[in-house]
């Protein structure tokens, strides 16, 4: 339960799906969480019930995560509520179901702001603040079997996708050659039952129920993942317990990548 007790960590997606899962496994795990996220009712609704009967173990904070400007703000405000950043856990992401040919210059330039230059300036600003404290430190990305294998009807998020992996390569190479006690790592989840899911069905015009089904059986362990399960590889990553693990990609897939 005192996994992360002393660490402060900032979240992006952390108003819904896998990132409100990671807030409030960090949370119970004793870190102090920034929550960060565009709905600014559903992060502080979840701030709330993360401080009720105690002290503060939480608050919200509204990022663009493809602002430059709106990153060094979030860094800036976690500063001033916890006094420093241990973990940074960057995992918001948006996909549109387009081929190559149907992926439109919007749709791509939207795609890179969010899942690969909204990545980046995490990297960039973490490291900033983290090299303050001397301490432990950890970046956690998501990344995706879509980054993995290709898939022919997500072209813009799949080359998002891999990109993540290899800027996390990168990064970890660069804390370690400059000393750095900053280990950076990626978790790659399956298919998961999250928001991102339903407008995945509805885009591809499904039910919910269609969609899981069909979902289902790309996994050999028979079933879709849940929040919960990615949030966990997301604790291991963050937490000492993997004090000799930097710059890999943690695939958490139900065996599809297996295949």
């Amino acid at each position: 339960m005192d996994r992360l007790q002393g660490k402060v960590a900032l979240i992006t997606g952390a108003t819904k799906g896998i990132g409100e899962a990671a807030a409030r496994l960090f949370a119970g795990e004793g870190a102090q969480v920034v929550l960060c996220g565009r709905s600014v009712a559903d992060g502080e609704r979840i701030a709330a019930e993360l401080n009720a009967g105690g002290p503060q173990r939480a608050a919200f904070f509204r990022l663009d995560v493809s602002q430059y400007d709106n990153w060094q703000q979030a860094m800036a405000f976690t500063k001033k509520a916890f006094g420093k950043l241990n973990i940074l856990v960057n995992n918001a992401g948006i996909s549109f179901r387009e081929t190559v040919m149907e992926t439109t210059p919007e749709s791509w330039a939207a795609t890179l702001a969010t899942n690969q230059t909204g990545v980046f300036y995490g990297m960039k600003t973490a490291i900033a603040l983290m090299q303050e404290n001397g301490e432990n430190c950890a970046i956690v990305s998501t990344a995706s079997i879509d980054g993995v294998v290709g898939d022919a009807v997500f072209f813009s998020y799949c080359a998002t996708k891999s990109a993540v992996e290899s800027m996390t390569r990168c990064a970890a190479l660069y804390c370690g050659n400059n000393h750095l006690p900053i280990r950076v790592n990626a978790v790659a989840p399956g298919y998961i039952l999250t928001p991102m899911a339903y407008e995945d069905a509805r885009q591809n015009g499904q039910t919910i129920e269609e969609y899981c089904a069909e979902s289902v059986a790309l996994h050999p362990i028979g079933r879709m993942g849940t929040p919960e399960e990615i949030a966990k590889a997301y604790l291991y990553l963050a937490s000492d317990d993997a004090s000799f693990v930097t710059g890999t990609t943690l695939l958490v897939d139900g065996g599809y990548t297996a295949q």
